[in-house]
């Protein structure tokens, strides 16, 4: 009897969930806009709008994301987490 060799398909792998930590892409649009993006990515981030010029804490919070802004409310610095 001859033996017969088993040919099996290994289901293609998911690709780690590297999570986003930075949205350069949203230097230049609204708060509003960023804010929208950022949640659709991230559903669980805290987002702190504030001034260009603000003084912040130094503390890292891992759902935080600020978003710095111009007169014109729009985003002049890459949101990071943090």
């Amino acid at each position: 009897m001859a033996e017969e060799k088993q040919q099996g398909t290994i289901p293609p792998q998911e690709k780690p969930s590297a999570a986003k930590t930075s949205w350069p892409e949203l230097v230049g649009v609204t708060a509003d806009e960023a804010e929208k993006k950022i949640k659709e990515e991230m559903p669980e981030a805290e987002i702190e709008v504030l001034p260009d010029d603000s003084d912040v804490s130094l503390d890292y919070i891992f759902q935080r994301v600020r978003l710095f802004v111009d007169e014109s409310n729009k985003v002049i610095e890459t949101p990071t987490i943090g």
